[in-house]
């Protein structure tokens, strides 16, 4: 694994995520790429993506690049968590400690997540989790998190590897068989100059679809940016339902919320009291049972309060 200081582990750790989502036929990393940049808010990315056809889900870790910008290469052992990994041992909790901060993923079923925090606070939560397997990953095979531009230059590295051995090959045969190889040569090149450029393409098809945004994929990012949201508020959804991208729900939310957390949500949100004055309730295209929702403007950085 690799050492890092103090400084370069909560650099590295402290704005990753982790996340699940169906495995489809559709552009699963452009669905990875769209839910990981809603929830980081950068398209300058790491991932780390795990397939699992037998559970038919796929998982990933995803950070901000520029949490790396000290770090010429990253290895996590906490890929230990991801299904397909040697040391994976299922379901459980995947725990990694450093002076100033530990960090834990969170496996069970189709569902993962990645929680940090202060050593001491993440000491007393695995205390309280006595019914779930806790591995300690520090000696496990660190797997390695990739840019997205990192990707795409290996690719054409590869792609650019492979043709000068093919070329080299050719040459060799040319000039111990000059007079055979003259007409083998030239259908040789033919079929390297096709090959060649059947992978370019294929690499600028890896870049470019970048541009290109399923249904799919859409509502698989705008349902795993409310939850993450709601998650890191503290709050739950109540309910939630998707049909032909007219979205409805009902979030449960701690009343010190601001505005950005409201905003983040959509223009159209509403919010309004709960019996619980530590709680308001929004809501997105459905009446909130008993009331009805009046869209109040909310200072910034302010609490976003129930009306009466």
């Amino acid at each position: 694994m690799l050492n890092l200081s103090p400084v370069n582990f909560e650099s590295a750790y402290s704005g990753m995520i982790a996340g699940a989502i169906p495995l489809h036929s559709d552009d699963i990393d452009k669905s990875i790429f769209m839910v990981a940049q809603d929830v980081l808010d950068t398209a300058r990315m790491h991932l780390l993506v795990a397939v699992d056809r037998e559970n038919k889900t796929v998982y990933y870790l995803a950070a901000p690049s520029s949490a790396f910008t000290s770090i010429p290469s990253f290895n996590t052992p906490l890929a230990a968590a991801l299904p397909g990994h040697p040391q994976h041992r299922g379901d459980g909790i995947y725990f990694l400690q450093d002076v100033t901060l530990a960090v834990a993923i969170e496996k069970s079923r189709d569902h993962i997540r990645l929680i940090a925090n202060t050593p001491d606070v993440m000491a007393s939560w695995l205390a309280e989790q006595s019914d779930v397997a806790i591995h300690a990953v520090e000696n496990d095979e660190p797997w390695a998190m990739e840019s997205i531009s990192g990707a795409y230059r290996r690719i054409a590295d590869n792609i650019s590897l492979a043709t000068t051995k093919y070329s080299l090959m050719v040459s060799g045969i040319a000039l111990l068989l000059y007079i055979a190889a003259a007409i083998g040569v030239s259908v040789q090149n033919a079929s390297a100059d096709k090959s060649s450029q059947a992978h370019m393409n294929a690499v600028s098809d890896a870049v470019t679809r970048i541009d290109f945004v399923s249904p799919l994929s859409q509502q698989l990012a705008r349902v795993q940016k409310v939850s993450a949201l709601v998650v890191r508020a503290g709050g739950w959804i109540d309910e939630y339902d998707m049909k032909s991208g007219d979205e409805k729900f009902i979030l449960m939310m701690p009343a010190w919320i601001t505005k950005d957390y409201v905003d983040a949500l959509g223009a159209k949100v509403e919010a309004d009291q709960t019996g619980d004055e530590n709680l308001i309730r929004l809501s997105m295209g459905t009446p909130l049972a008993g009331t009805t929702p009046v869209a109040r403007p909310l200072k910034n950085n302010t609490p976003a309060k129930a009306l009466r």
